[in-house]
């Protein structure tokens, strides 16, 4: 638990990433991670897309930039080379 404790007072937010992507054993392990994160009344069961492909992460990218009022060239996910979308049912309040 200590060891838990350490990890989140200690965490930070990136601004920016390495160019490479993530091993995908690494990757497996952090989307395992997010499917059994505690959700609200344990009700919600995310589905997590790992976008790994340049040519989509920059559309996705460029989608979010014009949703926020940016301009397409603002770059939301601040140049990391693949994202994870985590979706959730609308219908669960929580």
């Amino acid at each position: 638990m200590k060891n838990t404790l350490e990890v989140i007072k200690s965490r930070r937010s990136c601004r920016s990433f390495k160019p490479e992507l993530i091993e995908h054993e690494k990757l497996d392990k952090i989307i395992e991670a997010g499917t059994y994160a505690a959700t609200g009344m344990g009700r919600q069961a995310p589905i997590i897309i790992s976008v790994r492909k340049k040519e989509i992460r920059d559309k996705i990218a460029a989608q979010n930039a014009r949703i926020m009022g940016q301009p397409e060239t603002f770059d939301p996910f601040y140049g990391a080379p693949e994202i994870l979308i985590v979706l959730a049912d609308r219908s669960i309040p929580t």
